[in-house]
């Protein structure tokens, strides 16, 4: 019963977080959108930093969950990264582009955890995407894969830098879309391609 009651707050909060950002949203309009208490609210987490901070590790975790499944589970690399690409659109369309500002302004630590976990898990799960795919014929031989993959690491950074954004002239989901394009359509080989042309994200570059 507990662990219910604490993945419920963890639900709830995250869905408000992620509309709303990180610091407009307080424990009270936590409490409230649940239908629980304040005294509930604060057995399971002593303060909103800490209730943040959960959010963020259950975030790191689920993310870790899917890629680890996506690559058992795949057997052409450009579809893992594909896959991946229409996962981080979906979950963008929810996303306050002030939640990024907020978490590194006002909850650095979970902030640095978050950027933890992009320097080094989603380094190393690119680092072995590219070697598999150099492998299988699907990316070029002569590339190096521990470079490319710091590349990719730039620019997710450029996409998690809340600094930006500030004109908001474009949005999470196209940036990263056309990253994943300007990423897949420079490593690719013809039998790469093939598999790449298939694809929405090739197809609409070619409107």
């Amino acid at each position: 019963m507990p662990e219910e009651v604490k993945r419920k707050i963890l639900d709830g909060a995250e869905t408000l977080f992620l509309r709303y950002g990180f610091k407009s949203i307080t424990m009270d309009d936590i409490a409230r959108e649940l239908g629980i208490s304040k005294k509930t609210l604060y057995q399971f987490f002593e303060d909103k930093s800490m209730l943040v901070d959960a959010t963020i590790e259950r975030h790191i975790n689920h993310e870790m969950e899917f890629c680890s499944k996506l690559s058992d589970t795949n057997s052409n690399p450009i579809e893992v990264m594909l896959t991946i690409t229409d996962s981080f659109n979906d979950l963008k369309k929810q996303i306050n582009q002030s939640i990024l500002f907020d978490l590194k302004k006002y909850f650095k630590p979970s902030w640095d955890k978050l950027n933890k976990f992009r320097v080094e898990y989603i380094y190393n799960e690119v680092l072995r995407n590219l070697i598999e795919g150099k492998q299988k014929g699907f990316y070029h031989n002569n590339l190096d894969e521990q470079l490319t993959a710091r590349f990719y690491i730039h620019l997710i950074d450029f996409i998690l830098n809340p600094d930006n954004y500030l004109d908001k002239q474009f949005d999470f989901k196209t940036v990263h879309t056309e990253m994943m394009r300007y990423h897949l359509r420079s490593i690719c080989t013809d039998k790469g391609m093939k598999t790449l042309q298939k694809s929405d994200l090739l197809q609409s570059t070619n409107k």
